[in-house]
């Protein structure tokens, strides 16, 4: 594919002349593309020349009337669009509007009303197969993959999603690279910013001669109590009070052996930021407890490699019941036969 000559677009672009979307076309680059090289380069572009008194008092044109298939008519003035972009003050940034309130009109792009409807469709989830049998096609299983390929890849329909999605990322004001890095965070957030696995004391680590250590003298009592009503063995407080299960193991505990006790931990989700943030999808308190939901982040990579081309999709096909496909090598001869045999099956065939 050859290089886009930088300087015949910049002298297009900036004298003004064509509209931005004829300058792209004319290049062959996209809109955007074309809008992204204006800003990073500072290209300025030229002011429209003012009408002349003559020109202004000259009557408007008459809109004329299109008809439509379904009954319903569509306006059109006899300027076209690009004629009124070119008003555009030079000045002015170099995105046209962030309100781009973009509408698909069949005729403007030459598509039918299965085309149209197949664009529309694909805009909702970007499925060129789902899109193509919700727009009324018939083709099922591999068949409708390679149908909807082939009107995906049509001019007139490609030209119309790509200007739809242009639309749309102006009104978003969402790039790819955004996406890009949005999946990227999902990606390589640290899950240990939610939620954590800490090895804290036991109950022997900071107790007097390794005995067990209460909370406070209220806890000491209830379990006391609670020993005396079920006669079972009175339990002591030689341990101490003032456990606190936050604090880090004793090296020298003979109970755990300095390793102390594994206890969950749920950092407060208020205060999340950034990647962590992105990774949080919220919680599920069941009959086993709380769980925290997680964004799928081998999900978020993958997507990631599909964005930078390292991964190669492949589509196998197959015959019947998933076996091998059958071919055939006819001969020259065997074409010959059939010929003959058409020919005398219809002899008035031209």
């Amino acid at each position: 594919m050859a290089k886009p000559d930088m300087e015949s677009i910049k002298r297009d672009y900036c004298a003004g002349e064509l509209s931005i979307q004829k300058v792209a076309d004319k290049h062959g680059v996209a809109k955007s593309t074309l809008i992204d090289m204006a800003k990073k380069s500072k290209w300025v572009r030229q002011k429209k020349p003012t009408k002349s008194p003559d020109q202004i008092n000259q009557k408007p044109r008459p809109k004329k009337t299109v008809g439509r298939s379904d009954g319903r008519t569509n306006l059109q003035s006899s300027k076209s669009i690009p004629q009124i972009e070119n008003k555009i003050d030079s000045n002015c940034p170099v995105i046209e509007s962030a309100n781009d309130d973009w509408t698909l009109n069949p005729d403007e792009y030459g598509l039918n009303d299965m085309q149209a409807r197949f664009v529309n469709e694909y805009l909702k989830d970007l499925n060129r197969v789902a899109a193509y049998k919700r727009a009324g096609y018939k083709c099922e299983g591999q068949q409708a993959y390679a149908a909807a390929s082939i009107l995906y890849r049509n001019l007139k329909v490609s030209r119309a999603i790509r200007d739809a999605l242009d639309a749309r990322e102006r009104r978003t004001q969402i790039t790819q690279d955004d996406v890009l890095k949005m999946w990227w965070e999902i990606a390589t957030a640290d899950a240990n910013q939610i939620t954590e696995l800490r090895r804290l004391c036991c109950r022997h680590c900071w107790g007097f001669g390794f005995q067990y250590q209460w909370q406070d003298a209220v806890e000491f009592e209830e379990r006391f109590a609670d020993a005396i009503q079920k006669k079972g063995k009175e339990p002591t407080d030689v341990g101490g009070y003032g456990f606190d299960a936050q604090l880090d193991p004793n090296p020298e505990c003979p109970r755990c052996n300095g390793m102390g006790v594994s206890r969950s931990h749920f950092h407060d989700t208020r205060d999340l930021r950034g990647a962590a943030r992105r990774l949080y999808a919220g919680v599920k308190e069941g009959k086993f407890g709380l769980e925290v939901i997680t964004r799928n982040q081998d999900d978020a990579l993958k997507m990631v490699a599909q964005h930078l081309g390292m991964l190669k999709n492949r589509t196998e096909l197959t015959g019947a019941d998933g076996g091998p496909i059958n071919q055939v090598n006819y001969t020259p001869e065997d074409y010959a036969k059939a010929q003959a045999a058409l020919e005398n099956q219809l002899p008035d065939l031209d």
